[in-house]
């Protein structure tokens, strides 16, 4: 479940995107996420979400002659994912199991995919204007650190820190315009 991370491996950061472009200049983004994990050992199936027909014809176009990563594939598919690690990002993949639980209300995903963009852009003016576009009462700093969304996290993230974490970057963000 969740081979390309909610969607986080297809809208790649422009380093990440011109390594696969660089190496594979026919393959997108989703194509290359859903080889990779099927390459993976022991993994028998891949369930991949899919928003649109667009997509779906692609993951079946990716399946239907199916092959394997080599060696130099897997060789850039792991430089890709150092580039990723790099920056910072946090490995949610907005499944919203946390908010089933959250009794503040914090719109957890999205925040942290405002904060992944932040990281990737660089830009502490869209963090700042991305995050105050939340109401208030889905933002980071109602956290009670109640721990009930860390045990509804299938990426085991310590969710309540990451908050924070985020939090702290914002009120950065907000001194630094």
């Amino acid at each position: 479940m969740e081979p390309l991370r909610g969607g986080g491996l297809v809208n790649l950061s422009e380093k990440s995107l011109a390594k696969l472009n660089e190496n594979y200049p026919d393959t997108t983004p989703a194509e290359f996420g859903l080889r990779w994990s099927a390459s993976l050992k022991n993994v028998v199936t891949v369930l991949s979400g899919m928003s649109n027909l667009k997509q779906m014809k692609e993951n079946i176009a990716t399946f239907e002659n199916f092959t394997p990563m080599n060696e130099q594939e897997i060789k850039v598919a792991d430089e890709m994912a150092k580039i990723i690690q790099s920056q910072g990002e946090i490995n949610c993949t907005a499944c919203k199991y946390c908010t089933e639980v959250c009794p503040k209300g914090i719109n957890i995903p999205a925040i942290f995919s405002l904060y992944n963009q932040y990281k990737v852009t660089n830009s502490p003016f869209h963090l700042k204007i991305y995050y105050e576009t939340l109401s208030d009462s889905e933002k980071a700093n109602n956290c009670i650190k109640c721990n009930l969304c860390n045990k509804n996290c299938p990426q085991n993230l310590p969710i309540p820190e990451l908050l924070a974490q985020v939090q702290s970057e914002y009120e950065k963000s907000k001194v630094s315009s």
